[in-house]
């Protein structure tokens, strides 16, 4: 009996220590978030930069690589610490979370703990920036982001941002 539990701990404690490393060894050096391409060109994510910062995978990935759930509320759920097909954001966070297939499947199981999972977008933002304000990491939309002529229309900003005029000297306004 001793025996076994020793082999059960050993093996524990290895998937702990090495699990993430080996994780971290097929993750991608980069990705492009391009959700947003009609406003903002893609965002190239610098994600090996990111590892060496953030050791742990599922502090962002929460229990996508097969860590186990830590916060209560998800253990119904989520117990085996098993890996989500894709640890991709996307997989979890919808583009369109208000669209009628979005809410439809959003809300089609009354006891569905996740009824107020963020859509990709404020996923993406949530995650980044929370991190980024604790790290001291950039926060403002073009520190990450540069916009498309179409971006640029929209926010009235580079070559359509309103010409200062002697009257108000402000850009118009």
């Amino acid at each position: 009996m001793l025996k076994t539990m020793i082999t059960i701990c050993s093996v524990l404690l290895a998937l702990v220590v090495f699990a993430p490393l080996t994780w971290a060894a097929t993750a991608p050096d980069t990705i492009e978030i391009n959700s947003l391409t009609k406003l903002y060109n893609g965002v190239k994510f610098n994600h090996a930069k990111h590892i060496t910062y953030q050791r742990d995978c599922a502090v962002c990935h929460h229990h996508t690589n097969g860590a186990p759930a830590t916060d209560s509320r998800c253990v119904k759920c989520h117990r085996g610490g098993h890996e989500a097909a894709t640890m991709a954001c996307k997989g979890c966070h919808v583009k369109e979370p208000f669209s009628a297939a979005g809410l439809q499947n959003q809300f089609s199981d009354p006891q569905r703990y996740h009824q107020d999972k963020p859509g990709l977008k404020v996923a993406f933002h949530l995650s980044c920036m929370g991190c980024h304000a604790k790290q001291g990491g950039p926060t403002g939309c073009l520190d990450c982001h540069t916009q498309t002529d179409m971006g640029n229309a929209m926010y009235r900003s580079g070559p359509n941002a309103p010409k200062k005029t002697a009257k108000s000297g402000n850009g118009g306004h």
